[in-house]
């Protein structure tokens, strides 16, 4: 025991002064961390060392808080009032690693390159397997090739972004629209050739470009780098050549600039790195003064510490887990901060079911007024967590499985709490009770939550009656009974309540999703579109026009507007209706022909047009505006839906994420007639599907929009939802363990010396032997089988895909550009493809 308990104030104080400096970034805070270190010093001296080394750790913690929000306050101030000079300060420093930075990354390549030339030496099958191994996965991009004599590749690893030509420098830097690529050549005793390269810039828009030097250069450094090609970069003392010696002198290769933030970036870089130190060293603290400390009362007020500490500063984000600790994913007002974010909700059930063991471990004398409570308590949790479960909200873009699994913690530990402080108020100083009681609570729990997935409905969810049928098993595993078996019982009870609670709610957030969804269809207005195409149409004024559909594409995906994800099309138009450019990126209901018609109409006078036109599915917004007095671009934008399909180049253009869809809308055949239903969608349940409709008024007549949504079915249902009930048991069970732990006490019923002479014990490790572990190995295998036999019929689909074209090319394969562009892109349309044609390597 520590002598003197004046370390929970030290602690305490601390953490309101970090809390307070974390949400409003004021440096008063900061002097009274310093304030409380020379009575932690004094404290030091004064108290016993029977706890060792530890209050000395806590003394450091201590300092190096106050020490890093010292330098965070220091760096935001410089940042604020010294600005020029800090930034000319980033410049120079990025300026002088740079160069290290660059030489680096060419001994990679050069030692990539004498790599390659070892395995040129070898069978082809074996170069193929010495080049992969060669290629490394982290770091920059690399990519290395071997070149026959005549020019053919012969074996290769990594990424090209650019053809690998036979002729070149040994060191030289090529360059394109997208890329700057620095790459080395070196020669082979038996003719060959190995060229290594790697990537040092790739234009924002290319999707996978984080490897490049330039992107690992501004996540490390915090600049950015622009890089220029030989002889093409602004006269500027920032810009640094980068230049290889040769005999007649030497040469340049590339230009970088080093580009540092913007002074409000530079700020928000600072607050972000800052906050995270202050938070983790807060945590250590916290960490250290439990050591230190002891007993209930003072290890309690740590705990609420914590959260509070949580709830009054965005500690969550600054770790790092923005979604857990984000509204946008949970938030229900109903127990006010408390239930602001699935994060903090997790906390604050945890502290209350660590708070209900310790009750339990205390053994109240049982009287009426604590059973009173505990069947208030017990009656309650029900309602509590049906209550809770509503703030589960599902983002548009599906449900990943983490996020799945942080609602069913935060309902776990919800539901565990209530449960575990009946069960202490209930269990008394008597003897504990059969166990069967228990068991029986589970398997009525259990048969509760399977009843649940059947009656279920999509207007009221559960019947009124159904709660009743947890009261039993409420009333059961509550009951005075051995630890592990009481463990074990509260665990499925609240388990299965909290899957089945996370299930409905998530199936409602699915459906709230797609009404959303139709509310955008039929005539209804979005009032950002016309200011945001406004401000995008005020930034081409300032820029020359787009020329390629590259260049369309690069001007739309840098601009905010793109940032929105609403369906668009792009185009290039002459004065008198001709395409001159178009990029088609979803499948809106927009003829070329109108818009031919459109731009014709555009008088020559008038600069800017914004036309509202009524389309199926919905609204679809036109921008026509003139940037040179022969060229017109257009801007088509329709209503954010899953009704609206990307193209097949946007799916390469932008890539997604691949979860589950939240529901499926169809638009059914226009029919005659003017009825149409409210703005909601009716859904109804069929088996495992849920269904919804609305009649909406579209062009042409009156359509039904149907919703379906899929359950998945009991089989699925009930596998997942058996996993997630032996997870929340482990989950409970070592919450259990660390509690008593934390309390002093070794663990009764657990010797390792009785466990290695258990029958029972053996039996199992050899039963595990012969049966878990074949069964884990054959369910990993099947799932590497299931990846490689999606990988062969994806390249068997490209392959038919492939040679369907050919066979119907004719011949498109020869004639002017023009005509082979056209005649290749009706081709793609017949094959459901998008298709590019190569000769020699080079994009034709």
């Amino acid at each position: 025991m520590y002598r003197f308990r004046g370390w929970p104030v030290l602690l305490i104080a601390s953490v309101a002064a970090s809390a307070e400096w974390l949400r409003t970034l004021a440096p008063a805070w900061v002097y009274l961390t310093w304030a409380i270190l020379p009575i932690a010093l004094w404290l030091l001296r004064a108290g016993s060392p029977e706890r060792g080394r530890w209050p000395m750790v806590l003394v450091i913690g201590l300092l190096s808080l106050a020490i890093t929000m010292t330098g965070a306050q220091h760096r935001l101030k410089v940042i604020e009032r010294a600005w020029p000079q800090e930034r000319e300060s980033l410049v120079a420093d990025a300026s002088r690693s740079l160069e290290g930075e660059l030489h680096s990354v060419l001994r990679q390549a050069e030692s990539l390159a004498e790599a390659a030339v070892g395995a040129a030496a070898t069978p082809q099958p074996r170069a193929f397997e010495l080049l992969a191994a060669a290629v490394p996965d982290q770091g920059p991009e690399l990519g290395v090739a071997i070149i026959d004599s005549t020019g053919v590749p012969w074996a290769w690893a990594g990424r090209h972004r650019l053809k690998v030509l036979p002729s070149g420098d040994s060191i030289a830097a090529r360059t394109s629209d997208y890329y700057i690529v620095l790459e080395t050549r070196r020669h082979t005793a038996d003719g060959r050739l190995v060229v290594a390269s790697v990537l040092i810039w790739a234009r924002p828009l290319v999707p996978d470009r984080d490897r490049s030097i330039s992107e690992l250069f501004r996540r490390k450094t915090g600049v950015d780098l622009a890089v220029y090609p030989a002889g093409s970069a602004p006269h500027s003392p920032d810009v640094f050549d980068y230049q290889w010696p040769t005999d007649s002198g030497p040469r340049l290769l590339f230009s970088v600039r080093p580009v540092p933030p913007e002074q409000g970036r530079a700020k928000e870089l600072a607050v972000q790195r800052g906050s995270a130190v202050v938070a983790w060293i807060l945590l250590f603290t916290l960490m250290v003064g439990w050591i230190v400390t002891e007993g209930g009362a003072v290890h309690s007020t740590l705990l609420l510490a914590v959260l509070w500490l949580f709830v009054r500063a965005p500690v969550g984000t600054a770790l790092g887990f923005r979604s857990i600790f984000s509204p946008a994913t949970f938030f229900r007002p109903f127990l006010g901060p408390l239930s602001s974010s699935a994060g903090i909700l997790i906390l604050t059930g945890t502290i209350a079911t660590i708070a209900g063991i310790g009750f339990w471990r205390r053994r109240f004398r049982r009287n009426g007024w604590t059973v009173g409570l505990g069947g208030f308590l017990l009656v309650g949790a029900p309602y509590l967590i049906s209550e809770l479960g509503r703030g589960i909200t599902p983002s548009a873009e599906g449900v990943s499985l983490a996020l799945w699994l942080t609602w069913q913690v935060t309902m776990v530990v919800s539901a565990a709490a209530l449960i575990i402080i009946a069960a202490a108020l209930f269990r008394g100083e008597g003897q504990v009770g059969p166990s069967w009681r228990i068991w029986l609570g589970v398997v009525i729990a259990l048969s509760a939550a399977v009843v649940g997935l059947f009656v279920w409905n999509t207007r009221l969810g559960w019947p009124d009656w159904y709660t009743f049928l947890w009261t039993p098993a409420l009333f059961l595993v509550t009951q005075p009974a051995r630890r592990w078996a009481t463990i074990t019982g509260i665990a499925v009870v609240a388990g299965s309540s909290a899957a089945l609670v996370t299930w409905g709610a998530e199936l409602n957030g699915r459906m709230q999703v797609a009404q959303r969804d139709v509310g955008r269809l039929g005539p209804v207005q979005d009032p950002l579109v016309i200011p945001l195409l406004e401000r995008f149409a005020d930034s081409l004024e300032d820029l020359p026009p787009p020329r390629t559909p590259a260049e369309l594409f690069t001007l739309w995906d840098s601009s905010r507007l793109a940032q929105q994800g609403y369906p668009v099309r792009l185009g290039v138009w002459s004065r008198g209706g001709i395409p001159l450019t178009t990029l088609l990126l979803d499948s809106l209901d927009l003829p070329s022909s109108l818009v031919a018609t459109m731009v014709r109409n555009l008088d020559s006078s008038q600069v800017r047009q914004i036309v509202q036109l009524d389309r199926v599915p919905g609204l679809v917004y036109l921008l026509l505006q003139r940037v040179s007095q022969n060229s017109v671009v257009t801007i088509a934008l329709g209503p954010r839906t899953s009704l609206i399909v990307p193209d097949r180049l946007a799916l390469l253009l932008r890539p997604g994420t691949e979860k589950s869809p939240l529901y499926t809308l169809s638009l059914s055949p226009p029919e005659p007639g003017t009825r149409v239903d409210s703005l909601r969608l009716r859904w109804r349940r069929d088996g495992w599907v849920l269904r919804g409709e609305r009649r909406l008024s579209l062009p042409g007549g009156v359509r039904h929009v149907h919703g379906v949504i899929d359950m998945r079915g009991p089989g699925p249902l009930l596998i997942r939802g058996a996993l997630v009930v032996l997870f929340d048991v482990g989950l409970l069970g070592l919450l259990w363990l660390l509690v008593e732990l934390g309390a002093g006490e070794r663990p009764r019923g657990i010797s390792w010396r009785r466990v290695t002479r258990s029958f029972q014990a053996r039996l199992a490790v050899t039963l595990a032997g012969f049966i878990v572990l074949p069964v884990i190995g054959f369910t990993g295998w099947s799932f590497t089988r299931l990846r490689a036999d999606a990988r062969e019929d994806r390249d068997l689909l490209i392959t038919q895909a492939l040679r369907d074209a050919v066979l119907s090319a004719g011949g498109l394969l020869q004639g002017p550009s023009d005509l082979m562009k056209d005649g290749l892109r009706d081709l793609g349309a017949r094959q459901d493809a998008e298709l590019a044609l190569y000769s020699g390597g080079a994009l034709v």
